[in-house]
């Protein structure tokens, strides 16, 4: 008897927690349930922890505003900690778990993490990027073929595949006569 009534607080309780995280504009009166709702972003919020490995990092951080009754449906990031709105014309579960969960992804990232990622992203798109013939006009070409094999060893794609490798210095080769 006693767990009982003590399941029933937890839930009490963690249900004012997620009506807290989760807000809900329906000015046009559109037919949704808002503990379906509850449900949706309740279990999203899980999985996404769950899959990211990560428990407890959207509890009672992540908040969204469900807005009903908008054309164009879309959601929006409304802070740099990945809080956000959704607008939906009409109440659809799927649409709405697909927001949540590209939201709650964005609020995983934390912003010194998304800054790092976009160094590293704008880093390796310059090291692979064309290079104009111009630039390589002054750069030396690398030694000849080996005499033995005929073929020269080009480490540039070696290591250009390997991305821990940073500065990766691949020079034009000489083209082989066959």
């Amino acid at each position: 008897m006693w767990s009982w009534h003590r399941t029933m607080a937890l839930l009490m309780v963690a249900g004012a927690m997620a009506r807290a995280q989760l807000t809900i504009e329906n000015p046009k009166h559109v037919e949704v349930s808002e503990q379906d709702a509850q449900v949706v972003f309740l279990t999203t919020a899980r999985v996404i922890e769950t899959e990211f490995r990560s428990p407890g990092n959207l509890e009672n951080k992540f908040h969204v505003k469900l807005v009903l009754g908008q054309p164009g449906e879309r959601f929006t990031i409304d802070d740099p900690s990945g809080n956000g709105t959704i607008y939906l014309e009409r109440w659809n579960d799927g649409k709405f778990a697909v927001a949540l969960m590209r939201l709650s992804m964005q609020h995983l990232l934390a912003p010194d993490r998304q800054k790092r990622m976009l160094m590293e992203i704008q880093r390796r798109s310059r090291e692979i990027a064309p290079v104009p013939a111009a630039k390589l006009a002054n750069q030396p070409i690398p030694s000849a073929p080996d005499p033995l094999s005929g073929t020269v060893r080009n480490n540039c794609t070696d290591t250009i595949a390997d991305a821990a490798v940073r500065q990766v210095s691949c020079r034009p080769l000489p083209v082989g006569v066959r």
